[in-house]
């Protein structure tokens, strides 16, 4: 799914750009850079720089992110991996699901052995080593030097679009410890923040303002993922839809009222006799309505419930897994008011003019009859 890949509605990145000082305009956008005054700092204190304006905005779901290149050993030799150190938080964000074993935690930084979340290819490679006891073999970009034992704690669920390749993820605090990586492999490439989607937008400008200038550069801050009114262009689908849907409940309405008149010319006789014991206009037009309300009500209950239930079909839900879907949302409720509301509506209208029609039976249509 796309919050699988991109994040969810709204995820902001803080990317570093370096000794630049940013210029924006009222609407937060950047309107021109000139070269700035940073001193050098280091990836500790970067971190407290960026993660020092989160604090301050009450941003508590933000991870970092960092990537950093190794070789692990596997039983058919030593093969090169992405290992992409990440905080915990990013789980959420980026909606990853786990087969087996758990995510990262926050006491994962501070383990002597590395931490690893691989993805199904790289956990067949290894030879599916037991999670949390069994221990793999880190090494440098070259030769067998240098080393590092790690742990793998929990394996991906299998995703097509993604498992092109073997991949890992560590904490971010871990990093330094991979073999060949250095003390610069802590250095952070960007800072991701989950904010609210009503509040996207302001608290982008309020960072990307605050973050323009600082002691360790300026910092760009955009959205990664689609926001609702990226997605307006599929809204245009649903419009369709709508009208596809109007015009066959107009037609079906239709069918209704021809098929109501000739039932009211047939009932000549039974209404005449009603009004001969003294049934009023009121009652007869009630009466004929209700019976066509009370049957597109009854047949608009069950299209709900036979919609519900193909939604709620195993091998419905299992289409959508398969296609990415993680959280599966509950049947929406403004769904079974609009069904039941439109079968009412056509109901009203297909029973409107043949009550209307039987109110204007008199007794002496029934003798003639």
């Amino acid at each position: 799914s796309m919050e699988k890949s991109s994040g969810r509605d709204t995820l902001l990145s803080i990317q570093p750009l370096g000794d630049q000082h940013l210029s924006f305009d009222e609407a937060g956008d950047i309107i021109g850079q000139s070269p700035g005054s940073a001193k050098e700092v280091t990836p500790a204190e970067q971190d407290a720089i960026v993660l020092e304006q989160l604090d301050r905005l009450g941003i508590t779901q933000r991870s970092r992110q960092a990537y950093v290149s190794t070789r692990i050993q596997t039983p058919q030799g030593v093969v090169s991996t992405e290992l992409t150190g990440v905080d915990p938080a990013y789980g959420t964000m980026y909606r990853v699901q786990i087969a087996e074993g758990r995510w990262l935690t926050d006491s994962d930084h501070r383990r002597l052995a590395p931490a690893l979340v691989v993805n199904q290819p790289l956990y067949e490679q290894l030879g599916r080593p037991d999670l949390d006891t069994e221990t793999i073999t880190l090494y440098g970009h070259s030769g067998t030097s240098e080393k590092e034992i790690a742990t793998v704690v929990g394996v991906m669920v299998a995703d097509p679009s993604t498992d092109w390749a073997p991949q890992a993820y560590l904490a971010v605090g871990g990093l330094s410890a991979v073999p060949g990586a250095g003390p610069e492999a802590a250095s952070v490439s960007q800072y991701l923040a989950w904010v609210p989607p009503e509040q996207g937008e302001e608290v982008r400008r309020h960072l990307a303002q605050r973050l323009s200038s600082t002691a360790a550069g300026s910092f760009e801050v955009y959205p990664t993922s689609f926001g609702m009114e990226q997605m307006q262009v599929f809204s245009m689908f649903g419009y369709a839809i709508a009208g596809v849907a109007v015009v066959i409940l107009l037609l079906g309405a239709m069918g209704l009222v021809n098929i109501s008149l000739v039932t009211v010319r047939y009932r000549v006789r039974e209404i005449g006799i009603r009004r001969s014991y003294g049934a009023t206009g009121g009652r007869i037009f009630v009466g004929v309505l209700m019976e066509s309300v009370v049957a597109t009500v009854i047949a608009g209950a069950v299209g709900v419930a036979a919609a519900v239930a193909l939604v709620k079909a195993p091998f419905v839900t299992d289409v959508f897994a398969r296609a990415g879907l993680v959280d599966l949302p509950p049947f929406p409720v403004g769904a079974v008011i609009t069904g039941l509301a439109a079968a009412t509506a056509v109901g009203v209208l297909a029973g409107a003019l043949p009550a209307l029609i039987a109110t204007r039976i008199r007794v002496i249509d029934a003798i003639r009859s």
